[in-house]
């Protein structure tokens, strides 16, 4: 399989239409990933030690890539009243689904424990769900922005979307904010790291992704880059390797929200240089309707295994057809992102699914993705207790 391919899979749920430049068609049924437009994100054996660059390497002041628009998440001006959807939006391919060995594999890194989330969260109105937010203008200024963070010149305007630089490099704005930059030519990374999907150890993933913060810090533009990759696995068990950094706030909810709305994933080509940068910043295009009361974690927990949940894992995959505590592996609290009305937070449940129902590697687990949302279902239009939304 080729790079772009494995790409597709590793963005997950967002729109193909939105990547024209890697739309082939996928040469292989699989399961969904969870990630980071989707609120993480998008899945694998995690990097045990996220790193966090040192006081020494912090980055200078860079002239904002989004201009004007928000980059920052405003929050505890206000208690939210109005009842808000908590519906969540899937694509059309298979079930979202993580596979490993183990589920110590998938600690992904997340800034909040489940025994830590606050008492109230802010929630975001998706100024982009039903049209595009951001104008032609807005874009244009968005892709400039990010040539001039690359030392790069636009030179032609190849669609209301996309750009192309003098070096015949990519750079695609979407209506919410994303950036997709596409190389011309793949850049080299130096022969003493190593980039690849599928055969990158968890210590060489987290050496390179030192060295992009550095060499990318004026596109990031993040003041404490903290790195992380995980790698999902196919049936067969092989590792596809996703690199990710995101910025860093001394804010615990600052932190939470960065870690869904501000990060950026590096993508390899079939010979381990860089191939293409995706920088997600759901700020730029959401309004703040408000800080909610959460839920506890053990109350989600009752909520999932009563059957009120989220989720695109057929009941069918479930051991005997329902949930029970002994299946659930694993719990954080996260922000989908996606094509959701609202962006909210939710409690996210790793479950073990029937494992004889996947042709897969021996000793491979197959682990279901399920939503519960964290806000209280008093404050929901479309979530009540007891009922699936399977």
């Amino acid at each position: 399989m080729k790079n772009k391919d494995i790409l597709l899979d590793v963005i997950g749920d967002t729109d193909e239409k939105l990547i024209p430049e890697l739309s082939a068609e996928r040469k292989k049924s699989r399961i969904i990933k969870w990630s980071v437009f989707g609120g993480g994100i998008c899945a694998a054996a995690v990097i045990a030690c996220a790193v966090m660059l040192s006081s020494g390497q912090k980055q200078m002041s860079y002239k904002s890539l989004y201009g004007d628009l928000p980059h920052t998440a405003q929050f505890g001006t206000k208690s939210g009243s109005e009842k808000i959807d908590s519906e969540v939006m899937y694509g059309g391919m298979g079930f979202e689904g993580l596979m490993a060995y183990d589920i110590s594999e998938l600690a992904v890194p997340n800034p909040c424990s489940p025994e830590d989330v606050p008492e109230a969260l802010p929630v975001y109105r998706n100024l982009s769900y039903e049209n595009d937010y951001l104008t032609s203008d807005d874009v244009k200024e968005i892709a400039e922005n990010t040539a001039a963070a690359l030392n790069k010149t636009i030179t032609e305007k190849k669609s209301e979307y996309e750009f192309k630089c003098d070096d015949s490099t990519s750079i695609s704005v979407y209506g919410n904010g994303m950036i997709g930059i596409l190389f011309g030519k793949a850049v080299a990374v130096p022969p003493e790291y190593k980039f690849t999907y599928g055969d990158t150890s968890p210590a060489e993933a987290e050496k390179v992704l030192s060295y992009f913060s550095e060499q990318y810090a004026a596109l990031l533009q993040y003041d404490e880059p903290v790195c992380y990759s995980f790698a999902d696995r196919l049936y067969s068990g092989e590792e596809i390797r996703s690199y990710y950094v995101y910025n860093k706030s001394e804010d615990i909810v600052s932190d939470i929200l960065n870690f869904s709305f501000s990060h950026a994933l590096f993508s390899p080509d079939d010979s381990g240089d860089l191939m293409c940068i995706w920088l997600t910043n759901s700020y730029c295009s959401s309004e703040y309707a408000g800080d909610y009361p959460v839920i506890t974690a053990d109350e989600a927990a009752e909520l999932l295994l009563s059957g009120s949940y989220y989720s695109s894992v057929p009941a069918d995959y479930l051991p005997g057809g329902t949930i029970s505590a002994e299946d659930i592996a694993r719990t954080d609290i996260i922000y989908r992102t996606g094509r959701e009305e609202y962006y909210q937070p939710y409690y996210r449940f790793y479950v073990e699914l029937d494992n004889e129902a996947f042709n897969m590697a021996d000793n491979l687990k197959n682990f279901g993705i399920f939503y519960v949302p964290a806000i209280e279902s008093e404050y929901l239009s479309d979530f009540s207790p007891g009922v699936s939304f399977n």
